[in-house]
């Protein structure tokens, strides 16, 4: 086994990016990538983030890419080539890779002034619509999938009263075995009510969250019906799908899915008026509000939060994990929302994230839209420019004056502070655990993923597999508090995800063959893999440590670290005490000290393999340490081995 393979690592890099400078023709005059970005930094005196991958990455026609007179258009010219980017961070250009989801506001700009070139009327616009409509059925892929569905009656809970409102759990099956969970906020009083479909989005505990209690419960005081159910993978569907089926693409179909059926459900109900139907959700629930209303044409109004833009189409697959931004040549969600024309409806946005413009950009837009139907005034937008990505008290005010005036409701009643915020437990349809789930209910992803394509089975099967191991690593911490439990189990789970992601995109194949020049061997193809597997960006390493050390203490911390190494370092220390039977105390604390470093550094590698060879680096420092404290490691090393040969020896002559 290698000792020295990182010792030797960034020597070896040096090494290629020599024989990478190649400057003449036939060589395409390239050069390695870092050294060209580090060229940029120090000739235009700016700072760079890296949030990219630039082993082994070489560049052809490096030079003639960069332009003396902009640090921009240089940037652009080099990053092009890799499919890379950059962005804006403060005062620093962060390189990035492409996002297929995100552009910029000026993007954006091109786009709404394209597609306004598409339609100068109402019967124009209308015939794109109708297209749009199809289209985006098409590439969501979720008339495939509804033929599939079952239609059942729903599981509802007994009814919780409060203060003017009261609230029932649903459950309803969609796909068989496969059931959305929410909750019915509706009014005390009697009636024919409207209906509000809420989407979830991913704030922080889901749709138990404070904010959104809020919302449902104060719109269903004052007289609306509001129906919230957890995101895919989120909340109780995370007990039949795991977390991480949330980012996978069949999340979308399987949300839009939900929320279609839990309209279809809310329309069989006596008290619901299906003459007032809405959608209002923030963040990826607004993405999602956005797709309910192109899939039916029974909403008639919409309120998306902190949401629409026209160059974001939403960073989770549960939003952009289908291509519908590709239909008809290209849209996006503004254009996708401007088909509620002319019914009412309500764009929030804030200045702190990417709806900061809207008042400029997508708010005329739709104003251009609604025009065409002679109801300018049917479309607002509440633009807060001093706050930032939340569903706060300010944007759950402008969502409540909207649905008063939309629908009639009273405005007397609309005080959150008459709400009662339930624990999440009130909130379960199936109990905390699951336990109450159905016969026959779905325990795993895969089962889902059987409807759509073998990779999102082979993709989920592994996710499944990771957060397993996170879940059952930090279960046996036995932390009291369930949010802590779970912010730890999800730290743990995105860490070996990204361990195991960086490793798959990064074989041994993209280091060169070469010598190892601490020994003078050639590379092997575990030298090989721990040099492409070191070269992981350190924020994944620092993410990890840093959020377990704010939640636990430093030996529950170690105590996961060992999980991640099975226990190196009480199994190699044992092996010193055995070889040195007189470690002295300050012997111990020093190897000690230089087995917790290894364990820390080996839990960004793959496989068992990697983790023992960062061992052995350390093992060499260990035993040059007692070599220097006046030991002679190769004696004592020698005589544990000769007394194991005897103990051996002895023993078997006793068998005989």
């Amino acid at each position: 086994m290698k000792r020295n393979t990182l010792f030797f690592a960034l020597l070896l890099g040096i090494t290629i990016a020599a024989s990478a400078q190649t400057q003449t023709v036939e060589g395409k005059f390239s050069r390695p990538l870092g050294e060209v970005l580090r060229e940029i930094q120090s000739r235009f005196d700016i700072k760079l983030k890296y949030d990219i991958d630039t082993l082994n990455k070489v560049l052809p026609f490096a030079d003639f890419r960069i332009r003396p007179y902009s640090a921009e258009e240089s940037l652009t010219n080099v990053l092009a080539y890799f499919d890379y980017k950059y962005v804006m961070d403060g005062e620093a250009y962060k390189l990035k890779s492409y996002e297929y989801p995100r552009r910029t506001p000026a993007d954006g700009k091109k786009m709404l002034a394209y597609l306004n070139t598409l339609y100068a009327d109402k019967a124009a616009w209308e015939a794109r619509g109708e297209e749009l409509r199809k289209e985006v059925r098409n590439l969501l892929g979720i008339d495939d999938i509804l033929k599939h569905c079952v239609h059942s009656k729903p599981i509802l809970s007994k009814i919780r009263k409060f203060d003017g409102y009261t609230v029932q759990n649903i459950a309803l099956e969609t796909l068989p075995g496969l059931y959305v969970c929410g909750s019915i906020y509706a009014p005390a009083k009697k009636g024919k009510h409207p209906v509000i479909i809420c989407p979830n989005g991913h704030f922080s505990e889901g749709r138990y969250n404070k904010n959104l209690q809020l919302r449902s419960a104060t719109l269903a005081r004052m007289g609306a019906v509001c129906i919230d159910y957890d995101l895919f993978g989120y909340g109780e569907s995370a007990l039949q799908v795991g977390g991480a089926a949330h980012r996978t693409s069949a999340a979308s179909i399987i949300q839009a899915i939900n929320g279609l059926y839990l309209l279809d459900y809310a329309l069989t109900r006596k008290d619901i008026d299906p003459t007032r139907v809405a959608a209002n959700g923030a963040s990826g629930g607004g993405a999602q509000t956005v797709l309910l209303s192109v899939l039916d044409s029974r909403f008639t109004a919409a309120a998306p939060v902190v949401s629409l833009a026209s160059h974001f189409d939403g960073g989770c697959p549960c939003e952009s994990g289908m291509p519908i931004q590709l239909a008809c040549g290209g849209t996006n969600n503004a254009e996708l929302v401007a088909m509620m024309a002319p019914k009412p409806l309500l764009i929030v946005s804030d200045g702190k994230d990417w709806t900061a413009s809207v008042p400029e950009l997508e708010f005329p837009y739709l104003q251009r839209i609604y025009d065409f139907y002679g109801a300018k005034e049917k479309v607002s937008n509440a633009h807060f420019a001093n706050e930032g990505h939340d569903y706060g008290p300010s944007k759950r005010n402008a969502v409540y004056n909207f649905f008063a005036e939309t629908f009639g409701l009273d405005r007397a009643k609309q005080d959150e502070s008459k709400v009662t915020i339930e624990s999440f437990e009130a909130k379960y349809s199936f109990g905390k655990n699951g336990e109450l789930m159905p016969e026959g209910a779905i325990r795993s992803f895969n089962d889902v993923a059987a409807y759509f394509d073998k990779k999102l089975f082979a993709q989920a099967k592994s996710d499944a597999g990771l957060e397993k191991k996170a879940t059952e690593w930090t279960a046996s911490l036995q932390l009291e508090d369930a949010r802590t439990a779970s912010h730890v189990s999800t730290l743990i789970y995105n860490h070996l995800r990204q361990v195991r992601d960086w490793h798959n995109a990064h074989p041994y194949t993209t280091i060169p063959e070469g010598i190892n020049p601490a020994t003078g061997n050639k590379l092997s193809k575990l030298d090989r893999e721990m040099i492409a597997d070191s070269a992981m960006p350190k924020e994944v390493h620092e993410k990890l440590m840093s959020g377990l050390r704010k939640s636990l203490t430093e030996e529950q911390v170690e105590q996961i670290l060992d999980k991640y190494t099975v226990g190196k370092v009480a199994f190699t220390l044992k092996g010193y005490y055995a070889i040195v039977p007189d470690l002295t105390a300050e012997e111990e604390t020093v190897i000690l000290g230089h087995l917790k470093e290894a364990r820390e550094r080996a839990i960004d590698y793959k496989n068992m393999n990697q983790i023992s060879a960062i061992f052995e680096i350390y093992k060499t420092k260990c035993e040059q340490y007692l070599n220097s404290n006046g030991r002679n490691w190769r004696q004592l090393f020698k005589s544990y081995v000769d007394k194991r040969n005897a103990e051996k020896k002895a023993a078997a002559a006793a068998k005989k």
